[in-house]
């Protein structure tokens, strides 16, 4: 029995190469050139970085919590986006942090510090820079050789979903407080004003038409000083409680709920790192780096507190402050602050910690063990930055004792007063 076999016309389909975009897109007509592509680098992570400092200035001095909470978010948030163009930089040029050489974005970004109140301050950053920064990143994600210079594209990228959102999130508060009357004729007279510089350098890209610049600052400037007090909004009336004793721990109800009605308060922790951060210079970029993460590790911790008391129905602005401990801690010079939050409360926090930890777990209270798991993960983190960043703060202030003998000098003061509760005020 034969068996016929048909032959069949057979179409081969061969795979479709899928190339990756960068492959595949051209440069635009006018792609942006290597050196104007480090010279418009270097100005966003000088405008961010510049930002994130003066942020760390007005966080201690802004009531408004809203705009506080911002603030402490935002800057962490530069600080992720600086780190990055950091790495992008040191591959094309050296140094990679150089002063801008264009002089009206210079002057732009210096006077956004001296802004007359907390108000004008965000005006001049979420109004007026932070939309032109996006216009310009926008700009050079699509300028720039989308193949040879894909680095800083996913840098740019990455940043402008954080600046956006920022944007979002800022501009209700911003409604709001105008809303209100809040916003006084000096607050409107600065917007306009960064408005006529950031105008006058050609928008933060500088490849804008420039205008003349205005010859001098409107009657509200006021220069800047850092804070020796925090301030808080109207919604907050127990300000200068003294730090009283807990429940003990027997009673696992009461105890709780002052356990977590303090942590609403580490806001008062956020602001002594932002005047640590704010006051030194010439550290070393990772040192700032550490303590922007450091900085919001607290404002969230403050928000924690919020979060809980809120889920027990209890009104968090009734909490007491206890603002005293802020303005005594800044008394002190910035390494004296420093120590003492790393080395004295952070260090020894941890064996209470812990033993709430298995109190919660005892009391299946699921949510406060869970807070209390991710603080204790912040704070190993943060006595990391204390023990790795105060030996280069000893070399880099001049102090003359080495850290384990100036460590042991700073405790004993801390020893003495705050956990005695009798801070002593106006130490020079």
């Amino acid at each position: 029995m034969k068996t016929t076999t048909r032959s069949r016309a057979t179409t081969i389909r061969r795979p479709t190469k899928h190339r990756p975009a960068s492959a595949t897109a051209r440069p635009a007509k006018r792609a942006i050139e290597i050196d104007a592509n480090r010279r418009l680098l270097n100005n966003y992570r000088y405008v961010e970085h510049e930002a994130m400092l003066q942020l760390a200035g007005w966080l201690p001095r802004t009531a408004t919590f809203e705009f506080k909470c911002e603030m402490g978010r935002s800057l962490w948030e530069y600080s992720q986006h600086v780190n990055s163009l950091y790495l992008r930089l040191r591959e094309i040029q050296s140094p990679a942090f150089q002063k801008p050489t264009d002089a009206a974005l210079v002057r732009l970004v210096s006077e956004m510090l001296h802004a007359p109140d907390e108000f004008a301050f965000a005006c001049g950053l979420y109004r007026v820079v932070l939309p032109s920064l996006i216009s310009a990143l926008e700009s050079h994600e699509t300028t720039t050789f989308p193949n040879s210079d894909q680095p800083s594209v996913h840098v740019i990228a990455h940043a402008l979903l954080d600046l956006r959102a920022q944007l979002q999130r800022v501009e209700p508060l911003l409604i709001a407080a105008e809303k209100s009357g809040k916003f006084t004729a000096a607050t409107r007279a600065w917007e306009r004003y960064l408005r006529q510089l950031l105008a006058a350098c050609g928008g933060i890209s500088g490849l804008a038409k420039r205008r003349p610049a205005p010859a001098l600052a409107p009657a509200g400037r006021v220069a800047f000083i850092a804070p020796r007090e925090a301030a808080r909004d109207e919604r907050f009336t127990n300000l200068l409680a003294d730090l009283g004793a807990m429940p003990d721990e027997t009673q696992y109800a009461a105890h709780t709920v002052e356990e977590f009605e303090r942590y609403s308060t580490e806001m008062l922790a956020a602001e002594t790192v932002a005047l640590v951060l704010f006051a030194v210079r010439g550290m070393p970029w990772e040192f700032q780096y550490d303590t922007a993460r450091h900085l919001y590790d607290e404002v969230r911790h403050c928000l924690m507190g919020y979060e809980w008391m809120r889920a027990h129905d209890m009104d968090p602005f009734q909490s007491p402050q206890y603002l005293h401990i802020y303005k005594w801690r800044s008394q002190y010079p910035p390494l004296m602050q420093y120590c003492m939050l790393t080395m004295g409360n952070e260090v020894h926090a941890f064996p209470y910690r812990h033993r709430r930890v298995e109190a919660h777990q005892q009391s299946g209270d699921k949510l406060s063990e869970q807070f209390v798991r991710y603080d204790i993960a912040d704070e190993t983190q943060h006595v990391r930055f204390g023990k790795r960043w105060l030996p280069e703060l000893i070399k880099h202030l001049g102090e003359k004792r080495s850290f384990e003998q100036y460590t042991a000098d700073v405790i004993k003061v801390w020893e003495q007063e705050y956990r005695t509760g009798k801070l002593t005020l106006n130490v020079e």
